[in-house]
């Protein structure tokens, strides 16, 4: 007898138990289903019921509302329940009819459902609408109604009904859910009966079948087991019956084929490993990165990274400034790198990857050897550079393996000049003023508090300048803020243009300016303002096409060499010159010398003066 014979009539008993037990459940589940139904259907008439009571609530509340305070406002919940009680009859009605297994009990319900939309009739009639009328008239009369009592009535009324209704939806939803929980017991019963039949008859057929194969399996048991535990290409002889044969002939191709997919698995471990550590790498990057505060830093960082996470490529990387222009390269690694003119890179015009490949119809770069790739950097629609990649070794190309990581790499360089430039550009707005560009009060008292150290540490001589427009509130006054604002740019453009490389140019505030100068003695600094307030007189402001007329300023020049002062004692000492500026007539320039000198000889102004003597 061929085996699958035996093992068919060895497990026909179990196949007939299974198709009665199912059977037997198939009936059990549909009465438990049918229960639950039912006691969803009443659930649903009781919330039907509680938002048709709700609704009826609402509208006496918007009447009494109204009826108290006169605004219509108060009667949009008596008309939205208005509007919405119709729905709710409807609903009820609908469920109830389509819920008939109470018998006798659908026609109270629905007597009783009609009792209620009579009564929140004559309610609305009799009782909501004369209040609202009453009310237009006055409150009295509306009051008269209420007192009445007719509406306390009929709610009172309509409430009862709806409990009544509600009390028996309830007992009719116990007794359906006691019908539910009963048939869930049934199928509970049935379900360990039928499991613990199938189990004992699937335990016996098991140790029959076990008992007729274990001696022909045994060595295909031992095989498996060898193999499980390790060794490979494990065959076992082909004997016995027809299925007991294809069994060892099958369990030998599966030997091999496992075999082979250990190979397979060996060498995907291994990349999965260098895939790993190569991530980790990426990783440590993008940590390096985030930690990096300036671009210079982060070039330093990326000409370190991009060797390791590129093996075998040469390549450069450029970048574009904030300001715009040409590409400029950042760095380099490998080789005979070259870096691409932006103006020829089909890249840079394409704003995708570029590889030799695709490249059928566009034309050449100017540095183009056939083998390179080269990648846009670009963030949020701005480019931010260049990657150009090339295998190291002339005349290569680069391996599809390779080009994979080149997309990680690029979007992880992408994402750290984004970063870094979006770092440079807070850092300038936290210490610029918005108007002018200069430095604000903010960097100036830093770039200050430094310079007063190093001057104390080591004697570099420090400089101030503050300056002042003469008459500004009158400017604003005659032609304006926004004239203001144009002689503020206009004299903020001469400052930057004449301070000198590593001064400090700032507006602390209003129409004042301070020139911080480490490094400028007092003589050499006195020549400075004057060339400043010479450039301010020779200015020729307009605005929307009025002359503005003459601008001067007043300057003051302190330094540390002439009074050996902390950082806030030499800006008021600065303020000081510039106050006795304003003092002798404007437009010209005092210097702390020239106040003690005349101090000395006792004819000139007291080194402080008041603040209402600028402007």
């Amino acid at each position: 007898m061929p085996l699958r014979r035996v093992l068919f009539l060895l497990q026909l008993p179990l196949w007939c138990v299974m198709l009665a037990s199912f059977g037997f459940l198939l009936h059990a589940l549909d009465a438990r289903v049918q229960a639950t139904a039912q006691a969803t259907q009443t659930r649903m008439q009781l919330e039907t019921l509680n938002g048709l009571l709700l609704h009826a609530l609402d509208m006496e509340t918007g009447v009494r509302g109204y009826v108290i305070a006169g605004n219509p406002v108060f009667l949009e919940p008596y008309h939205e329940a208005r509007q919405a009680l119709p729905v709710d009859f409807r609903t009820l009605r609908s469920q109830l009819g389509a819920d008939r297994s109470t018998g006798g009990a659908y026609a109270v319900d629905m007597a009783a459902v009609g009792r209620i939309e009579t009564l929140v009739t004559r309610w609305r009639t009799e009782v909501a609408a004369p209040e609202i009328a009453a009310r237009k008239v006055s409150a009295e009369t509306a009051a008269t109604i209420v007192a009445s009592q007719r509406g306390k009535k009929l709610l009172d009324a309509i409430r009862a009904e709806i409990h009544t209704l509600s009390a028996r939806q309830t007992a009719h939803l116990q007794q359906r859910e006691a019908r539910a929980v009963q048939h869930l017991h049934v199928l509970r019963v049935a379900l360990y009966g039928a499991g613990s039949a199938l189990l004992l008859l699937s335990v016996i057929t098991t140790l029959i079948g076990a008992g007729m194969l274990t001696r022909r399996l045994y060595a295909l048991t031992s095989a498996a087991l060898r193999l499980t535990g390790g060794e490979t290409r494990i065959m076992v002889p082909a004997r016995g019956p027809r299925e007991l044969r294809t069994l060892a002939y099958t369990f030998n191709a599966m030997s091999e084929r496992l075999h082979a997919s250990r190979q397979e698995a060996d060498a995907y471990a291994h990349d999965l490993a260098q895939r790993n550590e190569w991530m980790a790498r990426m990783g440590a990057l993008s940590d390096a990165m985030q930690a990096a505060r300036s671009l210079d830093e982060g070039a330093a960082i990326l000409a370190r990274a991009l060797p390791a996470l590129l093996p075998g490529t040469r390549g450069t990387l450029m970048h574009q400034r904030p300001e715009g222009g040409s590409l400029a390269p950042l760095l380099s690694w490998g080789e005979d790198s070259c870096a691409p003119a932006a103006e020829t890179c089909w890249s840079l015009r394409r704003g995708e990857m570029q590889a030799p490949d695709q490249r059928e119809f566009a034309l050449r770069c100017a540095e183009d050897n056939g083998t390179y790739v080269c990648t846009p950097l670009v963030s949020r629609g701005e480019t931010l550079g260049l990657l150009r990649v090339d295998a190291r070794q002339s005349g290569e190309t680069l391996t599809e393996e390779t080009r994979t990581l080149l997309l990680t790499v690029t979007r992880q360089v992408t994402l750290a000049l984004a970063s870094l430039g979006l770092q440079e550009r807070l850092l300038q707005q936290s210490v610029r003023d918005p108007l002018t560009g200069l430095y604000n009060r903010r960097r100036l008292e830093e770039d200050l508090r430094r310079a007063v150290q190093a001057g104390v540490q080591d004697g570099t001589p420090l400089s101030v300048i503050a300056l002042d427009i003469d008459h500004f509130k009158r400017l604003n006054d005659t032609f304006g803020h926004d004239a203001g604002d144009a002689a503020l740019v206009q004299v903020s453009a001469v400052l930057r243009d004449l301070a000198p490389l590593g001064s400090t140019p700032a507006r602390p505030g209003g129409e004042e300016f301070t020139l911080l100068l480490p490094g400028f003695d007092l003589p050499a600094v006195e020549v400075l303002a004057e060339h400043l307030r010479r450039a301010v007189e020779a200015l020729t402001l307009t605005h929307a096409g009025v002359a503005l007329g003459p601008v001067t300023v007043s300057l003051g020049v302190a330094d540390r060499t002439t009074v050996s002062l902390g950082a806030a004692t030499l800006l008021i000492t600065a303020d000081q010159a510039l106050y006795a500026a304003k003092h002798r007539g404007r437009n010209r320039v005092v210097s702390t010398r020239t106040l003690r000198a005349t101090a000395r000889d006792g004819s000139g102004m007291p080194d402080l003066l008041p603040s209402s003597s600028r402007r």
